[in-house]
């Protein structure tokens, strides 16, 4: 029985799969980070504003008042910090302000490294009613 010759056989089949794998994910992760610049999505998790984006260098939420003829009315509310990075894939939160915003719709907005504006989403509720009772939790009659 050659069961020490079977030994090292799986040795070494175990030691070119795992280099395999690690070469795929690898190119995997290469292919990805090279790719186009978007905000995978915008939302509100218990206190905060989240999102996660892909090759974005700098994330803000804006708001759009009420009435707002042009993007020069609009406001910003801060600079979202990103809070876990891994290659070109980050996480980022804004806390949400204590007291509700009159405002008709609430966006964020992302920026490469050269500060060029590349993509923007917005919350999916428009209008003070719905923003106050999604993002606030407040109850409206």
């Amino acid at each position: 029985m050659h069961v020490p010759h079977l030994g090292k056989k799986l040795r070494v089949l175990a030691a070119t799969l795992t280099v395999m794998l690690l070469a795929g994910i690898a190119a995997g992760l290469r292919a990805r980070s090279a790719g186009a610049s978007q905000i995978e999505f915008f939302d509100v998790e218990q206190r905060d504003f989240v999102a996660e984006s892909h090759n974005i260098r700098r994330m803000e939420v804006w708001l759009v008042p009420q009435g707002a003829q042009s993007e020069t009315q609009w406001k910003t509310l801060g600079l979202m910090k990103g809070r876990s990075h891994w290659f070109s894939w980050a996480a980022w939160t804004l806390p949400i302000p204590e007291k509700p915003l009159d405002v008709l719709q609430i966006m964020v907005r992302g920026y490469d490294k050269t500060g060029t504006e590349v993509d923007r989403v917005s919350l999916p509720w428009l209008g003070p009613e719905t923003l106050k009772r999604e993002v606030w939790g407040m109850e409206i009659n």
